[in-house]
């Protein structure tokens, strides 16, 4: 009988289930053959954690694939040499896509990357990048048209009546994320223009739906709630806020003052400001830091809602993966002979400098000079380590060819991005201090160049001397 149960159970509750179905994308980068390719996704909106769906190698032809398993329509992108483009990808869709060279004009910065338009390749109408390109395309001709109003602030009524319009010319589109995708492209688009403040939130906000993996919706979100809990919390109805934080750490006490403040009555919605609101004011010197955490760390079991716990969690990461005292994050980089090393775990027992850069960086060159001059003062005390996170391996092993004198540890990232997400490598070089138990000293750590780093290492070398002044040794 108990079985019989279930199975009902499982019965009633099918057509409510979402299986996941596999999701296949199909490409060319031309002029990247033998380099990798990557698909990611966003875990959410607010921390903006990245998730990876899938890694290749383009091939000889320019051609690449992947395939996974999705439940839902999500906005992914992919990720080659320091360019990203976005795409919708779709339970049981196979999309096709062109990805472009480097645009070398306007992308002259290696560090940086750059967000590039892919070239998709659809004729199927229900198809969500179909449907984005459709919408795209009439709303340029109606910018192109009225973008005059527009100027002189008067595009109220034209922006309405477009928005009526494309409702009614896109009543029969069966695609769950199109609709509130173009529903908050148009929400954007008034906020941007300075419609009522409260029309957006009655139309938009109270009482409705939230749309957690619509890139759309939550565009919209963080710039309607951008600095609410702050701004909210140096106002007479928001009093409440920074005792809630600061002196009485207390989720319910923060939750309860929240509420005093306008369109907040709804309390998934309050706590989803909440969490934006702590994320946000981290670093604001209004509030105490590790009350912050505490709270997003309340969150995650006082939450009733699985994406914010999430979130809250995700916070809690964002914030202490790089922070002095907290544990280094153990990886595997490859050395000039293809061994891999994790350095974190293999260097235990010393302090290591841990060090990223790219070999074409003429900074990143300059603090290699300079760090070996720290390594032979230093180096039987401490370990050095150097990773490159540059994109050609050759061109690696050509630089540690052409140096001979940087004679410590040498590794190659080996196209991991795990490693630049643990480490928030945005940019090279980049340095962080690690003492002899894996713990952050330093994170990011002084580069050679400045004049704090060899005082740091003496100090922690020689605890029992004299701090060593800049210029002596």
């Amino acid at each position: 009988m108990h079985h019989f149960r279930i199975l009902l159970l499982l019965l009633l509750l099918s057509p409510l289930l979402k299986a996941a179905k596999p999701c296949t994308i199909e490409g060319y980068a031309k002029g990247f053959e033998g380099q990798i390719i990557s698909l990611h996704t966003y875990e959410e909106y607010i921390t903006m954690a990245e998730r990876k769906l899938g890694e290749t190698v383009v091939e000889a032809d320019g051609h690449f694939e992947f395939t996974y398993e999705a439940e839902n329509v999500e906005r992914v992108f992919v990720r080659y040499t320091h360019l990203r483009g976005f795409l919708f990808a779709e339970p049981g869709r196979l999309v096709r896509i062109m990805c472009p060279p480097r645009d070398s004009a306007r992308m002259v910065n290696m560090d940086v990357e750059y967000e590039t338009q892919l070239t998709y390749f659809t004729e199927d109408s229900t198809d969500m990048n179909f449907l984005a390109i459709d919408f795209n395309m009439n709303f340029q001709k109606f910018w192109n048209k009225n973008f005059s109003y527009f100027v002189d602030k008067s595009s109220y009524t034209k922006l309405d009546s477009f928005h009526t319009a494309m409702r009614k010319h896109y009543t029969f589109v069966k695609n769950p994320y199109f609709m509130p995708w173009m529903e908050f492209t148009f929400a954007s688009m008034e906020d941007a223009t300075f419609h009522s403040e409260k029309k957006l939130a009655k139309n938009y906000l109270i009482g409705k739906k939230i749309y957690y993996n619509n890139n759309e919706y939550m565009n919209f979100f963080n710039s309607f709630f951008e600095d609410y809990m702050y701004t909210g919390s140096i106002r007479k109805e928001g009093a409440g806020i920074n005792p809630a934080i600061n002196v009485w750490v207390s989720y319910d006490s923060l939750m309860k003052s929240m509420k005093t403040l306008r369109w907040l009555e709804n309390d998934t919605l309050r706590e989803l400001v909440m969490l934006k609101g702590l994320f946000e004011c981290y670093n604001n010197p209004a509030f105490i830091p590790r009350n912050i955490l505490s709270l997003a760390q309340q969150t995650t079991s006082r939450s009733r809602v699985p994406q914010h716990r999430e979130i809250a969690r995700r916070i809690v990461a964002f914030y202490t993966k790089l922070k002095a005292g907290s544990m280094a994050a153990h990886f595997e980089a490859i050395d000039k002979t293809g061994k891999s090393i994790d350095p974190i775990a293999e260097f235990a027992g010393k302090p290591v400098y841990l060090f990223f850069f790219s070999e074409w960086n003429t900074n990143a060159q300059n603090e290699m000079r300079l760090m070996s001059e720290l390594h032979k003062r230093y180096g039987k005390k401490m370990t050095f380590v150097a990773v490159s996170v540059g994109n050609d391996t050759l061109a690696w092993k050509k630089f540690l060819r052409e140096n001979p004198k940087y004679n410590w540890v040498m590794l190659h990232y080996n196209f991991d991005e795990r490693i630049k997400n643990a480490y928030s490598i945005y940019a090279t070089p980049l340095g962080f201090f690690i003492d002899e138990e894996g713990r952050l000293l330093a994170a990011p750590a002084e580069l050679p160049s400045g004049g704090e780093l060899e005082p740091q290492i003496y100090k922690l070398l020689n605890p029992r001397a004299a701090p060593l002044r800049v210029g002596e040794r």
